[in-house]
């Protein structure tokens, strides 16, 4: 098991919790998803050219 917990980090250096610390189970893979649009830096660029 792994632990998280979520926090934001203002420039006044005081510290909010988002979400409390929780287990979570961690996964053999990450799913494939579109949700977010993918990384245009070369080395990526590079990286999704090569697996098509």
């Amino acid at each position: 098991m792994m632990t998280i917990k979520v926090y934001a980090r203002h420039r006044d250096g005081t510290v909010t919790t988002v979400r409390e610390r929780r287990e979570v189970a961690p996964v053999d893979s990450p799913p494939t998803t579109t949700g977010f649009p993918p990384c245009s830096c070369p080395p990526c660029r590079r990286r999704q050219e090569a697996s098509r």
